[in-house]
């Protein structure tokens, strides 16, 4: 009886641990001159980065009941916007963000 508790008691922190630790997604768009790269970072299910020429200009996070959110920055002088959503299931590469930087608008799969 014992070894079945223990080995029960094991597997369900091993699950829970698997669960808690969702590796990072990114997605990168590079402008055709190459002055432009963004790129975007999608961390634990829930925490949009999004990065212009590699400053991090938002770091935000998606709504946990809906998956999606509405985010601005700056990068030299120019507004960043990223509007995200999720869709159902929190799949990988399941939140897209529009991202927009100056006359840019890109989509980015996270």
């Amino acid at each position: 009886m014992s070894h079945k508790f223990t080995f029960i008691t094991c597997m369900g922190a091993l699950l829970s641990g698997c669960a808690m630790f969702t590796p990072a997604t990114e997605s990168r768009y590079v402008s055709a001159d190459g002055q432009l790269q963004i790129r975007g970072e999608l961390v634990d299910s829930t925490s949009v980065k999004i990065f212009v020429n590699e400053n991090k200009v938002i770091d935000e996070h998606v709504s946990l009941i809906h998956g999606d959110g509405a985010f601005a920055g700056n990068y030299q002088g120019k507004r960043v916007s990223a509007d995200c959503s999720t869709s159902g299931g929190r799949k990988l590469h399941g939140t897209t963000c529009m991202v927009a930087v100056g006359g840019e608008r890109v989509r980015l799969s996270l």
